[in-house]
């Protein structure tokens, strides 16, 4: 039976309804008359053609109270902005202003500019709301300039400019942080510059003088036009493009060079070759992916990957490269959960990642000894997937558990820590059908299936 996807509802002219797999977007009267003039244009052919703009097909309906129907691809996983890399938000927003100067270019605007109505589809940002299509009413300004800066503009300049991470905030309040946050955050020497003074300071004026509705009624009185709009979209895009962030080796990027890593990458590889043909699978979830390297191992064999970890600037250099596999920033003992309108409009990284396999290399003694989660609390996370999981365990004896333990004692220590111990909490949830040592048996390799 057909139901309403939670994420989509908030614009009454174009709402999408999940049918067995299939992906129905319903248009009302205004929505329909925005689908009929997008349809016609040379820019919609060319960016649907390009990978830009999700396929899109007028099919026939049966729903009474809907004027007109589409039918889009599923999106095989679906991520948030406050999920996403720095590089990943930044693409996003050229690829919303691009898309508005081409439809401007040809009658056409974009009511809204928020990164959610964009998705990334084998490493590539797709905008996947046609609804938001519609014909541009001269004198109107542009509606959803507010918006971008909020939820792109504004979020890059915060890692940009100020260093700091944007993904809590996006994840803590989808809007974004209003000019006034801006104005207060930036340092000084930012706060200078023209670009700041137009974006951000002339902003957090309006936005103390008057109302959303006020500012756009006083700019339509002021003689907007798409001459003016695309002036500053042009304007925004080469500030957009000049913000770069530099992590300045915030993270893990030379963990690959670290002489266990090295040591023991080809035979943890080849350990998860003979698991992907055991099992087939269709979806992999790579916890703690680091530079997705087991991720893209998969992905090779045909399998939707997904790679989680929580360090930007490791999976940043991963999208950089070009990778097809689906990148979630996150920390593990804290992921997305599922929130927004009755708590289902952005379902949690679990639900959305749906594995048959899980790999869980180089993670679990992090989970165990830095953020001090009980053994038997991570095999029972490990199970809730219920499907197939590769795993590393490290023992105590290792040289980076004794890094990671240096400043606690045996008392502050859960049990469960030895292999004798992991492996009889591993038999209470999970079968073990393959086992590889590594090196001199410090790092043991499991293949488990669940009970």
């Amino acid at each position: 039976m057909p139901h309403p996807d939670p994420g989509s509802f908030r614009d009454p002219a174009s709402h999408v309804v999940l049918d067995e797999g299939r992906v129905v977007r319903l248009l009302d009267e205004r929505g329909l008359a925005g689908w009929s003039a997008l349809s016609q244009t040379a820019f919609f052919a060319r960016a649907t053609a390009d990978g830009r703009l999700i396929e899109t097909k007028e099919i026939p309906t049966d729903d009474s109270t809907s004027a007109g129907a589409l039918e889009h691809p599923r999106i095989p996983f679906v991520s948030y902005p406050y999920e996403w890399t720095f590089s990943m938000l930044k693409d996003a927003a050229l690829l919303q202003l691009d898309l508005l100067v081409e439809a401007l270019a040809e009658g056409l605007t974009i009511k809204d500019a928020t990164p959610f109505n964009i998705q990334f589809v084998s490493g590539k940002p797709v905008f996947i709301d046609i609804g938001s299509f519609e014909k541009y009413s001269p004198g109107e300004p542009w509606i959803g300039y507010r918006q971008f800066t909020r939820q792109f503009l504004f979020p890059l300049m915060l890692r940009a400019w100020a260093g700091l991470p944007y993904q809590p905030w996006l994840r803590g309040q989808m809007d974004g942080p209003t000019a006034g946050d801006m104005k207060r955050i930036l340092p000084l020497g930012k706060r200078m510059r023209a670009s700041t003074m137009l974006h951000v300071s002339l902003q957090a004026s309006m936005e103390e003088r008057m109302s959303g509705a006020a500012v756009r009624n006083e700019l339509k009185t002021a003689g907007f036009n798409a001459d003016l709009i695309l002036a500053n979209v042009r304007k925004l895009r080469k500030l957009v493009t000049s913000l770069e962030w530099d992590p300045s080796g915030e993270g893990w990027v030379e963990y690959q060079r670290c002489d266990h890593v090295g040591r023991d990458r080809q035979a943890k590889g080849d350990f998860l070759q003979s698991a992907l043909e055991a099992h087939g699978p269709e979806r992999v979830l790579d916890l703690g992916a680091n530079d997705a390297y087991f991720s893209e191992l998969a992905a090779n064999r045909g399998a939707l990957a997904i790679a989680v970890d929580g360090d930007e600037e490791v999976l940043d250099a991963v999208y950089r490269r070009g990778s097809s596999v689906s990148i979630v920033v996150g920390d593990l003992t804290n992921p997305s959960p599922s929130q927004g309108w009755a708590g289902m409009e952005r379902p949690g990284l679990d639900q959305r990642a749906a594995p048959d396999l899980v790999v869980a290399y180089g993670l679990i003694h992090h989970l165990i000894y830095t953020a001090s989660i009980p053994p038997q609390s991570v095999i029972d996370w490990l199970a809730s997937y219920q499907c197939p999981v590769v795993v590393e365990f490290v023992d105590p004896g290792d040289e980076m558990v004794a890094k990671l333990t240096a400043n606690k004692t045996e008392e502050e220590l859960h049990t469960g820590r030895t292999r004798p111990e992991f492996e009889r909490l591993v038999a209470g949830r999970f079968r073990t059908v393959e086992t590889s040592e590594l090196g001199d048996g410090v790092r043991v390799l499991y293949r488990l299936v669940p009970v």
